[in-house]
């Protein structure tokens, strides 16, 4: 009763709505009727420890809202690297953003998280490399590489982690060396010609001093997308543009702009080139996409100087060269007069195959200028096959080839001390680069109109320094601590768009970023059942971009169009000091059955609008913050068969960071701007169940189930100077709201099973194992075009999943073999789209790989 008094007081502090108050009760009366199960000391399910709340504890006594996989687990799951973390983590989705973004993770949770790849913006959800910070999701897709264990916090940690962790946290701890002499070696092959090899060796340097682990991992697989010839398909003549192409070398060394372009001091240069391509064996294929080629290495030295002191180094190196991502076109259509649809008087068409000029017609003596682009440029919808056309630019010269090249490597240092019984001392000191270069012909046709090119490099130091102790007779544990962060960012490339519109752009953008932060956390065990927690962060986030510019509208000489280039180049900063205080109970009704409540809140530091094209859209957005309420349950029933951990949340956003499509300027001419803006106010109610339940030995069952309800409440304040997609336009019975949270499903679900049976009768072992996940529907772009409904826009309705692996492994556990099914049963579907129809007419996605199969042999020595 005094619980639910209690509660009643919160909602009246903090205005929780009436059903969540409901809820929260309901779940108090949930964890006292599971308080009533009989405790038994077996435990057939397996501890696992954490460390998120810097100590090692068991998960199922830790207040908070956690999943934690050990990487048996993951194997056995067939996860293979930071993409897969989401297939068993309620309202969590990660997944890779797709072409034009480079080797970028879309991480959300929550609703919360960042869906683009530029050095404006901050990951929502953070992954932290051996409690290292990782600052951009770009460079964030990595091997699951010899892993003790995965651990996927919910909700803001700001007293916990890093640099403002507003929506969860992604924790990858790997193996430590211990000196055993022990490793394995695993070679596997499958679908489309698939090659994947790994392994691990830790042994001793020096007996009982110093140690070494050793880890490497090389995959290759060819691209399940298909690049074809259009007059292959089609017939000779079909493309029907009027012209037999540009002629080579229009731009010269004697043309002052390929001068410009490959001179001008801001952007560096730009080197030309060139690229070939031969005719594939499958007849009108001449290219792929959605190929792997990824080779990776880890090397951890630890030397342990006494029972009070340990050190731990450790270098990480993951080296790409691929083929980009699978870039489908969904939708593309036509406009009435060559008008953009977000100017009064263009009617779009969708999917039109009507053959018109595009956006005023051919250019005089550019006969690829002006083509017929419209919904003939598609291939059917559930098809990998695409008419793409990479290479060199025939009126430019540049060349754009089809590859995604990523350097990512690190090195740390950790040093732990015992000062003594009850006083610990930690030091992380870490450095991280990448270098990601990526190509893309992005109108997806085989007309050379809109290529771009992009490189990305990013380099970072951090430091923390952590204090750790208990006081009152081991009652109370605290940490306090430093942390810094200091990171240089740079962004650039071009687009070159000459048979489209005559334009071209050049850009480099250069971020210098500071954040520093002082935090305490303690745990107050104040009765042997009742515990307090709490923590407080002081953050200073100092943000100084650099923008640069050329643009033009410049055509070969003697056509008659004007030459010009215009340099922009603009300063933006952004600073913030931010407090994140959080607060938790929990109470242990018995030794299986602990039930917390907490309040955390977070922020997302302030940034300048991506991809301005010119000064009129240099403009800064605000840190965005986030209040989180939430109360849990978490038990091990059942002689400790069955682990079922609950919890619902409250958050409430203020300042969301949001994208939108807008136009700066909007006339005479309108052009497109990528706008972020920080939305007034939304809300997210959720519910989140896990389960692992083994009713008898060796049968293995779990699942997990995520419910959340987003909603925008407040749109914020408008400035009057950019168009808004006004509420009329959106189809109500889809979407009620004109800005959401991408990639924030409703509804999502996992279930697997497994069970471990004796085969022959040396005490060989196989194991079946089948994984089901099911995604509700998800919109991955914030606003429709006005005046235009169309319920599939920026949509990837609901579907499910389904793998299946089987495993069998020798007597002595030295040899194991293991087959396995990705994606079952062959479901079409999208890891992300690209919705430019306010802009550009065209809609496009990043379709995932189909059923594919594989097989791998393990020697473990």
């Amino acid at each position: 009763m005094k619980l639910n008094d209690a509660l009643h007081t919160l909602q009246r502090r903090v205005r929780l709505p009436a059903t969540m108050a409901r809820a929260a009760s309901a779940a108090i009366g949930l964890s006292l009727a599971i308080a009533a199960f009989p405790v038994v000391a077996q435990e057939p399910l397996e501890e696992i420890l954490v460390t998120a709340r810097f100590r090692e504890e068991n998960l199922q006594q830790t207040p908070l809202a956690i999943t934690a996989v050990t990487g048996d687990m993951l194997d056995a799951r067939s996860a293979m690297s930071t993409l897969d973390l989401d297939a068993f983590v309620p309202n969590a989705v990660i997944v890779p953003l797709g072409a034009g973004w480079g080797s970028t993770a879309a991480a959300f949770v929550r609703g919360i998280g960042l869906g683009d790849n530029s050095l404006s913006f901050e990951p929502g959800v953070p992954i932290y490399i051996d409690d290292v910070y990782h600052g951009r999701p770009q460079g964030a897709v990595l091997d699951l590489l010899d892993v003790e264990r995965v651990e996927v916090l919910r909700g803001p940690q700001g007293t916990l982690f890093g640099k403002n962790t507003l929506g969860g946290a992604v924790r990858i701890i790997s193996k430590k060396p211990e000196g055993t002499g022990v490793g394995f070696v695993d070679v596997g092959g499958g679908s489309r010609d698939r090659m994947a090899v790994r392994g691990s060796y830790d042994f001793p340097i020096v007996e009982d001093k110093w140690f070494a682990r050793i880890s490497a991992s090389s995959k290759r697989q060819d691209g399940y997308f298909d690049i074809l010839d259009y007059e292959c398909v089609h017939g000779r003549g079909s493309l029907g543009l009027g012209g037999a192409g540009i002629t080579a070398g229009v731009f010269d060394a004697t043309n002052p702009l390929t001068t410009a372009l490959t001179t001008h001091p801001a952007i560096g240069g730009v080197a030309l080139g060139s690229v070939t391509g031969a005719t594939d064996s499958r007849g009108c294929v001449v290219d792929h996409l959605g190929g792997e080629n990824v080779q990776s290495g880890r090397v951890a030295v630890r030397f342990v100087g006494s029972e009070k002191v340990e050190v731990n180094i450790i270098g990480d190196l993951t080296y790409m060269d691929q083929e980009g991502p699978a870039d489908k076109y969904t939708v593309q259509y036509r406009t009435t007069d060559g008008v953009p649809p977000f100017v009064a008087g263009g009617i779009a068409q969708w999917n039109s195959r009507v053959a018109v000029p595009v956006f005023g017609g051919p250019v005089p003596g550019i006969p690829n200028s002006g083509g017929q682009f419209d919904g003939r440029f598609q291939t059917p919808n559930d098809s990998y096959t695409s008419y793409h056309r990479f290479g060199v630019d025939p009126l430019s010269g540049r060349n754009t080839p089809n590859v995604q090249e990523l350097t990512h490597w690190g090195v740390q240092t950790a040093v732990d001390w015992d000062i003594n019984d009850n006083l610990h001392f930690r030091s992380t000191t870490a450095y991280r680069k990448f270098d990601n270069s990526f190509g893309r012909d992005s109108d997806g046709t085989p007309i050379p109109q809109l290529f771009t090119w992009d490189t990305s490099k990013h380099e970072q130091t951090t430091q923390e320094f952590t204090l750790s102790g208990a006081t009152g007779g081991d009652r109370v544990d605290w940490t306090t601590g430093f942390f810094y962060y200091d990171a240089f960012d740079s962004n650039q490339g071009y687009v070159t768009s000459f048979t489209y519109n005559s334009n071209f752009t050049d850009h480099k953008d250069e971020q210098d970023l500071s954040n520093y932060a002082v935090f305490a956390h303690f745990n107050w065990r104040m009765t042997e059942k009742l515990s307090l927690s709490g923590g407080l962060r002081y953050t200073d986030d100092d943000k100084t971009s650099d923008i640069y510019r050329v643009t033009g509208n410049v055509a070969p000489p003697g056509v008659g169009l004007s030459q010009a280039v215009l340099i922009d180049h603009a300063i933006v900063a952004a600073k913030s000091e931010e407090w994140s205080p959080k607060i938790s109970i929990d109470y242990r009704f018995n030794d299986s059955v602990m039930g917390y409540a907490q309040i955390s809140t977070g922020f997302r530091g302030g940034g300048f609008g991506p991809r301005p094209a010119n000064a009129l859209q240099v403009a800064a957005f605000d840190p965005e913050y986030v209040d989180n309420f939430e109360i849990g349950v978490k038990s091990d029933l059942f002689d400790h068969r069955l682990r079922l951990n609950a919890d619902i949340y409250f958050m409430k956003n203020t300042d969301k960071q949001q994208p939108t499509q807008e136009c700066a300027p909007c006339a005479p001419v309108p052009v497109a701007w990528f706008r972020t803006v920080n939305t007034g106010e939304s809300r997210n109610n959720g519910l989140e169940l896990e389960a692992m339940w083994e009713p008898i030995d060796n049968l293995r069952i779990d699942g997990s189930f995520g419910y959340q309800d987003y909603k925008v409440t407040d749109l914020g304040k408008s400035t009057g100077l950019f168009i808004t997609v006004p509420n009329t336009a959106l189809d109500a019975s889809i979407r009620g709201d004109v800005l959401y949270s991408p990639r924030t499903p409703k509804y999502n679900s996992a279930f697997g099973i497994q069970y471990k049976f004796r085969v022959g009768g040396q005490g060989a072992t196989l194991t079946p194992r089948l994984d089901w996940t099911w995604q509700d529907d998800i919109w991955f772009t914030t606003n429709p075009v006005a005046g235009i409904v169309n319920p599939e826009d920026g949509r990837q309705p609901a579907y499910s999943l389904i793998n299946a692996r089987v495993t069998w492994e020798a007597p002595s556990s030295r040899w194991s073999l293991a087959a396995y099914v990705l994606n079952l049963t062959d479901e079409y579907y999208f890891w992300g789209k690209l919705s430019l129809l306010g802009n550009s007419g065209r809609e496009q996605g990043n379709v995932a790989p189909p059923r594919e199969w594989g097989a791998s042999l393990r020697y473990n020595f």
